[in-house]
């Protein structure tokens, strides 16, 4: 462990020299405390209803503390867009990004690591939450400030027009999935999907949506010894759930035509069309979708599978970019992001488009800031089933190899699962010794 440590420190000078005009080795001049000003970037899109929250509250952080700031949100290539400006050394101040985005900017030194303890409220903030803010080095990169969760959302109107209960468990889950497909829930004979399952290689997209399934079947993507890390996807476990997952399309046939090709946004509007019984999703759709469906959606806590309930937890990080010059503004930013006005400011009440989904401040109560009571769930299954991905240096390449191993599973149903993990189980193994975390 301590091996990386040194190996992270090294890379974090480079990189910030290289990139950002600054290293953890040099002090950036900083601008007097009253002309700080912060440069902000979402991963939204612009003009859209998070967008819009996002100049919300950065109004009220300016009025709060009479720091200018800006907010920019950026969709489309975020990551090149941030790599454009690490060059150019003109780093954005403060990025809101997602907590697997942290080894990614972390290892290329983009990131001024986080002292908790002079953080204003960090306290408050979720203990859990902040596990997605560390990384493998067990220091801090980030600020915590939203949490979410993934849950069931499903056509209500359908399970009960074919007589169905609320699945308990898998066989129940794939049974009700196999009568939407082949029942005709909506009376029309219109062929309907089980599952709508996002499962391009794009971003990662089909183990994102499928790790809440491979951790409740028993997988695991690592065994973490004291001494770094040890790949675990050829494990009988392992590709037990993944055989699963891969019979979904292949026995079941449950998936939408075209399954490994759709992204977050082509599955939700199948989804929110009809063309889908059920879609495991983030509470972020919760308003679109209640708006779309009113009450024939329902939002169900995942049934267990063999290894019981692991629920994909994510967030959202304040991460303070390494080389400003305005790094009281930074802290600050953070600190009224995570205070209760911040919070509630991007809570957005039951709007869409909120960018504070789990407030991670534990003195802050969601019923005095929403109705909508399957908030309440998302919330649960976060504190009780919850679990960040590992805390390797980088994730993206591990989330980029397992969706194109699962992906192939499901697109072409020959192949043989085992000897596809094993291919896996060989670029994780070598992927951990790249980034010198390798267990011996």
């Amino acid at each position: 462990m301590r091996r990386f440590a040194a190996f992270v420190g090294a890379a974090a000078v480079l990189a910030l020299s290289a990139c950002s005009g600054a290293s953890a080795a040099v002090e950036v001049e900083q601008a007097p405390t009253d002309k700080q000003t912060l440069e902000i970037w979402q991963r939204k899109s612009p003009g859209g209803p998070s967008d819009k929250i996002g100049q919300e509250l950065v109004a009220a952080f300016t009025k709060a503390t009479g720091i200018p700031a800006t907010m920019t949100s950026i969709s489309d290539e975020f990551e090149v867009k941030l790599q454009q400006r690490a060059v150019q050394r003109n780093l954005p101040d403060v990025v809101i990004n997602d907590t697997a985005q942290l080894g990614n900017m972390q290892t290329q030194g983009l990131l001024r690591q986080i002292d908790r303890d002079a953080i204003e409220g960090a306290d408050d903030v979720n203990e859990r939450a902040w596990d997605g803010a560390r990384a493998y080095d067990g220091d801090y990169y980030g600020v915590p400030v939203t949490a979410h969760t993934v849950a069931l959302f499903n056509r209500k109107d359908w399970r009960q027009n074919l007589g169905l209960d609320v699945p308990e468990d898998w066989d129940s889950l794939v049974s009700m999935w196999k009568a939407y497909a082949d029942g005709d829930p909506t009376g029309t004979g219109e062929k309907v999907a089980g599952l709508a399952l996002p499962g391009t290689t794009q971003r990662g997209y089909m183990s994102w949506s499928t790790s809440t399934y491979f951790w409740s079947g028993g997988g695991e993507y690592f065994e973490e010894t004291p001494d770094g890390y040890r790949s675990a996807v050829a494990t009988d476990e392992s590709v037990r759930a993944a055989t699963w997952i891969r019979d979904l399309s292949c026995k079941a046939d449950v998936l939408q035509p075209g399954a490994s090709s759709y992204d977050s946004g082509t599955t939700k509007d199948l989804f929110k069309s009809g063309g889908a019984g059920s879609f495991l999703v983030a509470p972020y759709e919760l308003a679109s979708l209640k708006e779309a469906l009113g009450s024939d959606l329902e939002v169900l806590t995942p049934p267990p599978g063999p290894a019981g309930l692991v629920t994909l937890a994510e967030g959202n990080n304040a991460y303070l970019m390494a080389g400003s010059a305005n790094e009281t503004a930074q802290e600050e930013f953070a600190e009224f992001m995570i205070s209760a006005q911040g919070q509630e400011i991007g809570m957005a009440g039951d709007r869409d488009g909120n960018i504070v989904r789990l407030p991670v401040n534990s003195t802050v109560d969601m019923a005095d800031t929403r109705d909508d009571p399957d908030w309440n769930l998302f919330q649960k299954l976060f504190d009780e089933n919850g679990r960040y991905v590992p805390a390797v240096p980088n994730w993206n390449p591990f989330l980029n190899e397992s969706a194109k191993t699962l992906n192939a599973l499901i697109s072409d149903c020959s192949l043989d699962v085992r000897s596809e993990m094993e291919k896996l189980d060989d670029v994780f193994t070598a992927e951990l010794a790249h980034q010198e975390v390798l267990a011996p």
